[in-house]
């Protein structure tokens, strides 16, 4: 499994960027910066701002001693704040709190530092004395009032304006009021403007006096509610564009743009207000750059070598390996797997196979609309996929994993439809081994034209994406795949038996799940005339049942069972094979003689003798002594 958390390590090449975002700011010398990193949802932002601030600190290593620069490093996650505290003045608290611990390091204008914090803890407050202004107006509990009397709100929702609780409400506002009154120190009169400019005028002075330029990185600020967004972006308005601030604020552009739309409700607000305010706030905006075809592959081949039992430093020589051939991509320099084998001192076959296969997935990683490169969505599919495996190798099923791999991407990327008829090929068909979907993967790679018509309905939704799907190998079609649908039938509507017979073989099948007798009855007699699909699928039922047992003489179930495999020769080489999982200990001395009077039955016999691990009774009853004669 892989962890879906920002990380150092890169494997797409972005330090690239990284790096250009760093000399960026180390070359400004101080000068104010403000630099976007924008990009949707999970295509690595925070990733980006992680390789940006480990860079700018190999940087400072680098120069020399007190000729270079030096950096004060903020992270300020806005979502932690969502809905807890007001992100405005936590983004404050934040950096003041830094600039002070700093301070505190160099033994040098603590005080400063403290009165900043003073000045910022004042400036919180003004948000309570404003809800305590509004409640008094209103008579209605505002804000952080609103919060703390929820109760009393609800007792003016239930039971209306009384007396008695107008009185508890009046209390409970002059409580606050004179609370409010207590945490607004008196020294403090100054008009929120004047605030303003006193806390800009402190921290201007106290970086100064640091000699320190403060680099605050911004993150997960399009997971927040619009007013939590507004709050930050203003927040960060009162430190940009000051001597010695360099800001990086990681963020979808889109989802800030629309938070300022909601801001102003009722107003009409059109395309290039919303712009302009943003970028007012950005000098330089950055796109983190999309995944191509190579970039998708270094990235599950990187994903599967540093799972694959690889050791660290040789999970970094081929990081860096596979990072330089992806900056020469440009020239034609294409990542596969057996560059990547090769990066591998003595490559395991197990990571070969998983190297081929992430060779074989990238394509399809790119070109599905519901992953598109998507770094975040590539990781969990390899995690479902990984849970998908060890579920099988749990359950005792063999899939191929890119049989596995195959399968789950169509479940991914292909409409829920489309799914559903897949798996009704699957489900339906003798065996599992659909001959329909063998034909039309035959028909797709020799470039004929596919009659949807003879398809289910939707089964064709997006032609395009189907139709590279069935190109993929290996091939699916005449391959049992009910083990593999088994174990996603989270997604898969694996198709009841029932469903699927006539009216005729339903009924054969409840007396067959019935019998108490190996004698011959009317339920055997009509097993040969059925379908060789509706015996297949009387077996898969009846199989389902044998599975529930958990011992081995002879249950009632063995009876059905037995019939069917007496009426069908590949019925019974199905039974022969679920006989060879069940387990020695659940064996008892009088199955032994119950399959000795069939020739499958016979077979399963010598397939048992063939083991070790056999209860002493079953044993001797396979292999009874013989007799003694007269002497």
């Amino acid at each position: 499994m892989w962890s879906d958390v920002e990380t150092e390590r890169d494997f797409l090449n972005f330090s690239v960027m990284a790096k250009l975002v760093s000399k960026m700011i180390v070359d400004a010398k101080g000068k104010a910066l403000s630099i976007g990193i924008s990009g949707g949802w999970g295509v690595g932002k925070s990733s980006m701002v992680k390789l940006i601030e480990a860079d700018l600190k190999a940087e400072l290593v680098s120069q020399p001693g007190d000729g270079g620069q030096k950096l004060l490093f903020v992270n300020f996650n806005a979502w932690l704040y969502q809905g807890h505290d007001d992100a405005k003045a936590a983004l404050m608290e934040e950096i003041a709190s830094e600039l002070t611990r700093c301070a505190a390091q160099q033994e040098t204008v603590v005080e400063k530092g403290l009165n900043l914090l003073k000045r910022i803890d004042v400036f919180r407050t003004l948000s309570v004395a404003g809800d305590i202004a509004a409640t008094l107006y209103t008579g209605v509990p505002i804000g952080g009032l609103a919060r703390a009397g929820k109760s009393l709100f609800d007792k003016f929702s239930g039971e209306g304006v009384t007396a008695e609780g107008y009185s508890a409400a009046t209390d409970a506002i002059k409580a606050g009021a004179e609370g409010a009154k207590g945490f607004l120190k008196p020294a403090e009169s100054q008009t929120p403007p004047q605030m303003i400019h006193a806390i800009r005028d402190e921290f201007v002075s106290l970086l100064n006096d640091l000699d320190v330029t403060l680099v605050v990185f911004v993150d997960d600020l399009d997971r927040c509610l619009p007013p939590t967004v507004i709050g930050t972006l203003e927040a960060m308005r009162l430190f940009l564009f000051m001597e010695r601030t360099a800001f990086i604020i990681a963020a979808d552009d889109k989802m800030i743009k629309e938070a300022v739309r909601v801001h102003f409700p009722g107003a009409k607000v059109d395309d290039d207000i919303v712009i302009s305010y943003f970028d007012k706030l950005i000098q330089v905006p950055l796109r983190v750059p999309p995944l191509g075809t190579n970039e998708v592959k270094a990235y599950l081949m990187m994903l599967f070598v540093e799972n694959g039992g690889v050791p660290d430093a040789d999970v970094e020589k081929v990081r860096v390996a596979v990072n330089a051939r992806l900056a020469e991509s440009w020239k034609g320099e294409a990542m596969d797997s057996e560059f990547v084998e090769n990066l591998v001192p003595n490559c395991p076959d197990s990571l070969k196979a998983e190297l081929a296969l992430a060779d074989r997935l990238a394509r399809q990683m790119i070109t599905s609309p519901k992953v598109n490169g998507n770094p975040r969505l590539i990781k969990r599919f390899m995690n479902t996929l990984s849970i998908r495996r060890s579920l099988a190798t749990v359950q005792g099923i063999t899939v191929n994993d890119a049989m596995f791999a195959k399968l789950l991407l169509f479940e991914r990327f292909a409409s829920q439809v489309s799914f559903n008829s897949l798996s009704e090929l699957i489900s339906s068909a003798e065996n599992g081994k659909s001959k329909e979907l063998r034909e039309l993967e035959a028909d797709v790679r020799d470039g004929k034209t596919i009659d949807e018509k003879r398809w289910p309905a939707g089964w064709f939704d997006d032609a395009k994406l189907i139709t590279d799907w069935l190109k993929l190998s290996p091939d699916l079609g005449g391959v049992d795949l009910r083990g593999a649908l088994h174990v996603g039938r989270e997604s898969a509507p694996i198709i009841a038996v029932e469903n699927k017979l006539t009216k005729n073989a339903a009924t054969l099948l409840s007396q067959l799940i019935s019998l108490k007798t190996s004698a011959p009855s009317q339920a055997t007699a009509q097993l040969p005339a059925l379908s060789t699909d509706e015996r297949a699928q009387i077996m898969t039922h009846l199989v389902d049942k044998a599975s529930e047992e958990t011992v081995w003489g002879t249950p009632d179930i063995l009876y059905g069972l037995a019939a069917v495999a007496d009426a069908d020769a590949a019925q019974a080489a199905r039974l022969s094979v679920f006989f060879s999982g069940v387990a020695s200990s659940a064996l008892k001395p009088n199955l032994v003689v119950r399959l000795g009077t069939s020739e499958w039955g016979k077979q399963v016999l010598a397939a048992f003798n063939r083991r070790t691990d056999l209860p002493p009774p079953v044993a001797r009853a396979l292999n009874p002594a013989p007799s003694k004669g007269p002497k």
